[in-house]
C-alpha cells in the first residue's frame, strides 16, 4: 500500500474524529438545559403567585364581609326585636345599620371581582400546566436523543482513536511528521484529493507531471499552491 494511501486513511479518521468531537460540546450544553422550558415555568410561577395573592385577598374580604353581616344581623335583631324602645337609640341604631350596609356593598363588589379574577387565573394556570407538561415531554424526548448522540459520539471517538493508533504504526515516521505538521498548519486538512487534475483543497490545476507523480505514490507529492499532500485515487 502506498504511503499516501495510509495518510489518506489517517486524514479520513482525523476528519471523522473532529466531527464527532465537535458535536460533544453542543450535546453537553444541551443535556440538562431547561432553557426551552424556562419561559413557560416562569409564566406559570407568576400566575401561581397571582392566584395566592388573590386567595389571600379573598379571605380578607370574606372576613370583612362576614364581620359586617354579623354586625348588621345583630343590630337588626336589636332594632326589630323590641328590646330597644328609646326613639333616639332606635334612630342611632338604624343609622348604624344603614352605614354598615353601605360599607358592605363595596366589599361584596370587590369580593365578586376577586372571585372572577380567581377563576380566570385558575383557568390560566390549568392551561399553563397542560402546555408545560406537553413541552416537558418533548424536552425529555430531546434529552434522550441528545444523550444517545453523546454516547454514540464518545464511542465513535474512542473507536477512531484506536484505529488511528493502529494506522500510525504502519506509517513511516518522516511521512507521519510531514502529515502532522501540515495538518497543524492547514486547518486540519493535510491530504488533498486530486480530481480532474485539480487539487480539491485549493482548486488549483496541477501539471500532468505532478498528477502522474502523485498517482505513482513513490514519494509524497505536495500541491504547488497550497502545499498539501496530493492523493490520487487508483481505480
Amino acid at each position: 500500500m502506498r504511503t499516501v494511501d495510509l495518510l489518506k486513511q489517517l486524514q479520513d479518521i482525523d476528519t471523522q474524529t473532529e466531527a464527532a468531537e465537535g458535536m460533544l460540546p453542543r450535546l453537553q450544553r444541551e443535556i440538562g438545559d431547561r432553557g426551552p422550558l424556562a419561559d413557560r415555568e416562569a409564566e406559570l410561577g407568576r400566575a401561581q403567585r397571582e392566584l395566592r395573592a388573590l386567595e389571600t385577598q379573598q379571605r380578607d374580604l370574606e372576613l370583612d364581609a362576614d364581620r359586617l353581616r354579623a354586625k348588621i344581623a345583630a343590630d337588626e335583631a336589636k332594632l326589630y326585636g323590641g328590646r330597644v324602645t328609646n326613639p333616639r337609640e332606635l334612630t342611632s341604631l338604624s343609622d348604624e345599620v344603614a352605614q354598615d350596609r353601605r360599607q358592605l356593598s363595596p366589599v361584596e363588589d370587590r369580593l365578586l371581582d376577586v372571585f372572577d379574577r380567581t377563576d380566570r387565573v385558575s383557568a390560566r394556570i390549568a392551561e399553563l400546566k397542560t402546555a408545560l407538561a406537553r413541552e416537558t415531554e418533548v424536552w425529555s424526548a430531546r434529552q434522550e436523543v441528545a444523550r444517545a448522540q453523546q454516547r454514540e459520539s464518545e464511542a465513535a471517538v474512542a473507536s477512531l482513536q484506536d484505529q488511528r493508533t493502529a494506522l500510525l504504526e504502519q506509517v513511516d515516521p518522516r511521512a507521519r511528521a510531514t502529515y502532522e505538521s501540515l495538518r497543524h498548519h492547514k486547518g486540519g486538512l493535510a491530504v488533498a484529493q486530486v480530481n480532474q487534475r485539480t487539487c480539491q483543497a485549493c482548486r488549483v490545476a496541477l501539471t500532468p507531471a505532478q498528477e502522474q507523480r502523485a498517482r505513482m505514490g513513490a514519494d509524497l507529492v505536495t500541491c504547488h499552491s497550497c502545499g498539501r499532500i496530493l492523493y490520487v485515487r487508483l481505480t
